[in-house]
């Protein structure tokens, strides 16, 4: 971990450079002022060699090259600072903020000391976030929920009420329906720090939404019709209280493309074949609290949740996205991504940890039968060496040969399912492992918990 005391001083590191500007913006009016210099005259020529900008804000602040270059130095030594803080930024807002703030400085003369200047760091820490919202679609609306301070899902007919009528109108010339969210709608909303001078922050809200969404279709498991997110033809955006509907989202110049769904079905024609019930948060309340932790892979997990994360997601796209063999697939990815490691390595880091023993086996499929039956033997799911070993094979027959499932395999699908869950809910809620090294030696040496290592 960084020592503080040995992080750079950006208060002065600023300091130095407001003054070498203001220096050298006193040498430009000089020059001005006695008609040796005329923006319009050589300016251009400027740019080319010793001045970065001109900028203009109430009076002409020039930014040379070296005060740029210092500049960029700064913007470094405030990430490493805002790093070892664990403060949450992005770096282009704060470039933005703090650039300001420094021309603001020079171009109006004002009076400023290192007080001044720590006050506005500060401020920086505290970034600015914007609400980005996208439909969620095949969800059975109750209430409006709150998942953290940062994720909303909310009704289209509640979220009407705090915007005026005419903001919800769509931008595309002569639409079927005028409007862009009906009351019957359901919205994601996911707030991200954002400048809003790029698609940076609309896209990560996006994959968080996603994310999100395949939480919920994890936690439905397979007996429910997938929820889906679709983005819509213009952004709708909450920032400091108040909505904007942007003339259009980058994907959809001419027109909302609602999604089409699987069976060449498209949410426009109002009739799904799909009779399975709508996905809901009708699941276990536990996972209420950690949804926008695994949606996120928070720092606050340890290093096996996130891979637990990761299992949940590659699971809740299969629900959403593929086809049966798919399913199975990424349910046996979503096992190996948590229980995997490399043979060798694992090997090694036994012998050299002088816990290897020749009975011992490292292969890929020893490892998840080892640490499945270690946490599903032990539960009401009746799970025998010869099932993984079975699944396992199945999964080469697949990636190598081509294998297909069918419906008879259903019951197959949902069984790992069962047992993924299992594994996944043991990881994330009971925390006796950190990492799949500790899952591992509980599995194989008899150590249940890995504060005994």
């Amino acid at each position: 971990m960084t020592n503080t005391r040995n992080l750079p001083n950006l208060a002065k590191q600023i300091k130095r450079i407001i003054g070498q500007m203001r220096r050298e913006n006193i040498q430009y009016c000089q020059r001005i002022d006695s008609g040796e210099y005329e923006v319009a005259r050589d300016i251009r020529k400027d740019l080319k060699n010793n001045l970065h900008a001109l900028k203009f804000v109430g009076n002409y602040v020039f930014i040379t090259k070296a005060v740029h270059k210092k500049f960029v130095s700064l913007l470094d030594n405030i990430q490493l600072v805002f790093n070892a803080e664990k403060v949450e930024y992005d770096i282009d807002q704060i470039s933005s903020k703090v650039s300001d703030f420094i021309v603001g400085i020079v171009a109006s003369d004002e009076s400023y000391d290192l007080n001044t200047i720590n006050d506005f760091i500060e401020k920086i820490k505290i970034p600015d976030y914007r609400v980005y919202f996208f439909r969620l679609f095949n969800f059975e609306y109750q209430e409006k929920i709150n998942l953290g301070p940062n994720i909303i899902i909310i009704s289209g007919r509640e979220f009407l009420k705090k915007i005026p009528e005419n903001l919800n109108l769509k931008a595309e010339e002569n639409p079927k329906i005028k409007t862009l969210v009906q009351p019957e709608d359901i919205l994601l909303g996911v707030s991200v720090i954002d400048t809003g001078k790029s698609d940076k922050g609309y896209y990560h809200a996006l994959n968080i939404a996603n994310n999100v969404n395949n939480i919920i279709n994890f936690l439905n498991g397979f007996n429910h019709r997938p929820s889906q997110i679709l983005e819509l033809s213009q952004h709708i955006i909450q920032e400091d209280g108040l909505y904007q509907i942007t003339k259009k989202n980058g994907h959809f110049y001419n027109k909302q493309t609602p999604g089409i769904l699987e069976g060449d079905w498209s949410a426009s024609t109002g009739i799904d074949p799909d009779k399975r019930p709508h996905a809901t948060m009708n699941f276990d309340k536990q996972w209420m609290p950690i949804i926008p932790l695994i949606a996120t892979e928070s720092d606050k997990l340890t290093s096996l949740q996130k891979q637990g994360a990761r299992a949940i997601d590659w699971i809740g796209d299969g629900i959403v996205n593929s086809n049966l063999t798919k399913q199975f697939l990424q349910i046996m990815i979503s096992l190996e991504t948590m229980l995997e490691q490399d043979p060798d390595k694992l090997e090694s880091k036994l012998k050299k940890e002088d816990l290897w023993k020749d009975t011992l086996s490292t292969s890929i499929e020893d490892q998840l039968v080892s640490t499945i039956s270690l946490i599903c033997n032990d539960s009401q799911i009746n799970l025998e060496t010869r099932n993984i070993k079975r699944a396992y094979d199945l999964r080469s027959e697949i990636t190598h040969n081509g294998e297909q499932l069918t419906e008879d395999d259903t019951a197959l699908i949902k069984d790992w399912y069962d047992i993924a869950y299992k594994i996944i809910a043991n990881i994330m809620f009971l925390g006796n492992w950190s990492s799949t090294y500790d899952l591992w030696k509980a599995a194989n040496l008899g150590n249940k918990d890995s504060d005994e290592n």
